[in-house]
């Protein structure tokens, strides 16, 4: 019986998710399709060029690399979304063998079941630096064959590392900034589930007194490749809020630390987290606002104005005054966020591109935030939802 149990505990298992599609690399219906498969990260070169012979997949790709691209036209009997779905599908599939051999084992640290009772824990360092698997995919009759391909060129796709300017990094040292390794920090999924096919965590836990004991929860945000820039703005901006007056009561998300790696160069950074119940952001929709009650926009317009004022009075900027920098808690409260960020071409209007960044551009999204706030009509909602659902 033991080496039966045995021998079923080890039989393997595919838990595999395409976590992104990134197209037009070599060419306009090319595409790299990045599958996490039992903690392992896969990228999938597709082209029509390595379709042989095989035109009924030459049919579905070309179908899947229009939907990718925006420009499938839908039928009655095919949706643009049921196309990425059922070519995602077929794709693990396809691969299943692949995967067989190359990791037919869930590591501990992405097994949910050992993750949820705790005889496991995942760590940020093996998200950001999983093993990394590139592949070229070719048929010929019908028949799919991964080939290999060593492309380090494309690992700017999912790891991305930013450079901070040193004296910016040592300023924030001395302010009280945590500087961390991301060995160190342990990832928080509210379902452990989600280690599996998470694109990437947000939820993390820092041990910043380094008791070991009390463990803070924190927002970790990233930049994507490429980003320092945007990752400077913020962190200037966040070190702006630090050297100013601003009361600790104040609803502005705060920076609690950086993550880096050797070298200095920095993966993200940690923030207040924000749990968010109905709502996430401020809704500004109409059809959503209709289902929030008067009291609760009224509430929300009150703590928007004190937040803006509170900024100002300590000679702060908000800078980019949107709803959806406006984040809603649990409790119904609203908190700050956005400090640094660029402006948003295309995006509706809540500020003047020329006041962008200036008191005047705070006060102008401020009053129209308010404004789309005091709408008057109010519709009961008759079933459970999370507004954020139908961003």
């Amino acid at each position: 019986m033991a080496s039966t149990s045995q021998s079923m505990r080890k039989t393997p298992r595919i838990l595999a998710k395409v976590l992104m599609n990134h197209h037009g690399y070599d060419g306009p219906d090319d595409c790299i399709t990045c599958i996490r498969c039992n903690g392992r990260l896969f990228y999938i070169d597709m082209s029509p060029v390595f379709i042989c012979g095989s035109p009924n997949i030459e049919s579905r790709y070309l179908k899947f690399i229009a939907a990718v691209k925006g420009t499938f036209v839908s039928t009655d009997e095919e949706h643009e979304e049921q196309v990425l779905e059922d070519f995602q599908k077929w794709i693990i599939a396809a691969l299943e063998p692949l995967f067989l051999e190359v990791c037919p084992d869930v590591p501990p640290s992405f097994d949910p079941e050992k993750l949820a009772t705790g005889e496991a824990r995942l760590v940020l360092s093996e998200y950001l630096f999983p093993d990394e698997y590139y592949y070229r995919l070719e048929t010929d009759k019908e028949k799919v064959f991964p080939v290999r391909s060593e492309d380090e060129d494309r690992k700017f796709i999912h790891s991305a590392v930013n450079h901070m300017h040193p004296e910016l990094a040592e300023e924030l040292k001395q302010h009280g900034v945590k500087f961390l390794d991301p060995s160190e920090i342990e990832v928080a999924f509210q379902d452990t589930k989600e280690a599996l096919f998470a694109r990437e965590p947000t939820r993390v836990l820092v041990d910043m007194d380094g008791s070991g004991r009390n463990k803070t929860l924190c927002h970790y945000k990233s930049f994507g490749p490429g980003g320092p820039m945007a990752l400077e703005n913020e962190a200037e901006a966040h070190l702006r809020v630090l050297l100013s007056t601003m009361t600790p009561d104040a609803r502005v998300v705060r920076l609690l630390g950086v993550v880096t790696v050797p070298g200095g160069m920095v993966t993200g950074l940690l923030l207040t987290q924000i749990d968010h119940g109905r709502y996430n952001t401020c809704p500004s929709y109409k059809g959503l606002l209709l289902h929030v009650p008067i009291p609760l926009r009224q509430r929300w317009k009150r703590q928007i104005r004190e937040t803006v004022e509170q900024l100002h009075e300590a000679g702060l900027i908000w800078g980019d005054a949107t709803p959806w920098n406006v984040l809603i808690d649990r409790n119904d409260d609203t908190w700050f966020i956005g400090f640094g960020g660029g402006y948003a071409e295309g995006w509706p209007g809540w500020v003047d591109k020329d006041k962008f960044g200036t008191k005047e551009g705070d006060l102008q999204g401020l009053a129209r935030i308010v404004e789309r706030l005091s709408n008057e009509e109010y519709e009961e909602v008759k079933f459970d939802f999370c507004l954020d659902d139908f961003k």
